[in-house]
């Protein structure tokens, strides 16, 4: 069914993310398969068998690089920092550098921060539905891209967005949620296709690009220089060893210059344990649990029984529940529903699950050209049907049981692809998990929140988008019914 110009890529782009290509895998009965690329472009290797994706994530990663497509992106979105990065001594500087701002210690103590955004979200999503006679309908991913704003102001950079409500807070938002508007629409579609196939149109002032850049911009002009003036004559010694005094005593000890202090700072705002990307996973979370009433109450149930605000290392194993829900969102709702590569150098990729040639026989391994663009589907990854069972199925009871064999499932976090996996392993997955925990406790203890009937269609933006079918052009919306308890 590839059309003759734009081959498969159009039929994977109009569909919801992910569905083609489990579609046809199963079609096939094959975790491997070849597509054809848009303007002629050479085949694209989609690659979901497990051993396959382990060789290239945790063995030979830095032989993979960012495809043309990916790399300028993040340049422009976010710039040239830790997503950025290729080549194994710059990454691993770069990681060492930031992570320990995001390690356990750094999250035990920045608790309170978290609390506090989790907090205001409350407070202001209570407000706005008193002003509503109890209850109404809200798009819930505006609301908590609010709170993970602010959490990543806080415990990162000491900064308060107001509760994601000050105006630098509203020009982020209002920066991104345009770029994620154009990236759902058929411009935004066709503008992925023809920079695979014509890497060179990435330097062009096309406006499917220029949204991208107008994040980045915004940052810069209107946070990054402030958080950095704000700082520049602090003493450093007595505050906490939060990221942006790391990055700053780092740029005096000559280690980063200017550009790259700024490029992180940047980076981790919009995008680094998930001022955006954890929000997208929240409210998918609160919109599964609109769906699944009898997940939401059981839920509730486990966080009304503890008294009082629980600690980081409480997060971590009082709440059994909290945690195989948190897990079953990210395992259907990855953040990033897939991965684009190319290969450095040739190849070849083992396979654990041989496929079928042309005369019966099996083919354990697949081998790869330099240049070859490979796409590690994440979403059809982490639902098969042939690993789960009902994998398509919202069901937080498997993480409570017997889980999938290890040699079906990938080797990232909890068998999942949802955070990467090997050294390209999101450095900031724990901040991402613990603050997603935090707000979705504070949350459903307060709030009740029930399906609106509206049929949802994920897209992908940079990350994971969701949009209302037949309301496309509203951009990214994730309606939901809030009420008081």
């Amino acid at each position: 069914g590839a059309s003759l110009l734009w081959g498969h890529e159009w039929i994977v782009l109009q569909m919801s993310v992910g569905e083609a290509y489990t579609r046809w895998m199963d079609q096939l009965h094959s975790q491997t398969i070849k597509i054809r690329g848009a303007l002629f472009k050479p085949d694209i290797l989609v690659v979901a068998d497990p051993l396959a994706v382990t060789h290239i994530m945790q063995k030979h990663v830095y032989d993979y690089p960012h495809s043309d497509v990916v790399r300028p992106r993040i340049a422009r979105l976010l710039g040239k920092s830790l997503g950025w990065v290729e080549g194994e001594a710059e990454h691993k500087r770069m990681r060492n550098l930031v992570a320990p701002s995001l390690a356990p210690d750094a999250l035990r103590r920045g608790t309170p921060d978290v609390y506090g955004a989790a907090e205001q979200l409350a407070v202001n999503l209570e407000l706005h539905l008193l002003e509503q006679g109890g209850s109404t309908i809200v798009s819930i991913v505006d609301w908590v891209n609010q709170a993970t704003l602010e959490v990543i102001g806080r415990l990162g950079f000491g900064h308060d967005f107001g509760g994601g409500r000050s105006g630098d807070a509203q020009k982020i938002l209002g920066a991104w949620r345009a770029m994620a508007t154009m990236g759902v629409s058929q411009m935004g579609h066709l503008a992925i296709m023809m920079l695979r196939r014509l890497p060179m149109l990435n330097y062009l002032p096309l406006k499917a690009l220029r949204v991208q850049g107008d994040v980045r911009k915004t940052i810069h002009e209107d946070v990054a220089r402030e958080l950095l003036r704000r700082d520049a004559n602090k003493d450093l010694g007595v505050k906490d060893k939060d990221l942006l005094t790391r990055l700053i005593s780092a740029q005096k000890a000559g280690l980063i210059g200017r550009e790259e202090l700024m490029d992180h700072v940047r980076f981790h705002i919009t995008n680094m344990a998930g001022a955006e990307t954890t929000a997208q996973s929240l409210a998918y979370a609160i919109w599964e649990l609109a769906l699944n009433p009898h997940v939401q109450t059981r839920l509730r149930g486990e966080a009304m029984a503890y008294h009082g605000s629980p600690s980081y290392d409480d997060f971590q194993s009082q709440f059994p529940y909290l945690d195989a829900v948190t897990r079953e969102v990210l395992r259907l709702h990855p953040a990033a529903p897939y991965m684009e590569r190319v290969s450095s150098q040739e190849d070849v990729l083992p396979l654990r699950h041989p496929i079928n040639g042309k005369e019966g026989r099996a083919i354990s391994s697949v081998p790869v050209a330099a240049g070859q663009t490979i796409i590690i589907p994440i979403t059809t990854m982490n639902t098969m049907c042939s690993v789960w069972g009902d994998g398509k199925k919202f069901r937080p009871d498997r993480w409570m049981g017997e889980l999938p064999p290890k040699d079906l499932c990938s080797t990232g976090w909890s068998h999942m692809m949802t955070f990467s996996d090997g050294p390209r392993t999101c450095v900031g997955y724990k901040f991402a998990i613990f603050q997603f925990k935090v707000i979705l406790f504070t949350l459903v203890r307060r709030f009740e929140f029930k399906d609106t009937a509206a049929v949802i269609i994920d897209k992908v933006a940079s990350s994971l988008q969701p949009v209302v079918q037949g309301q496309e052009e509203l951009g990214p919306r994730l309606p939901v019914h809030v009420s008081l308890r």
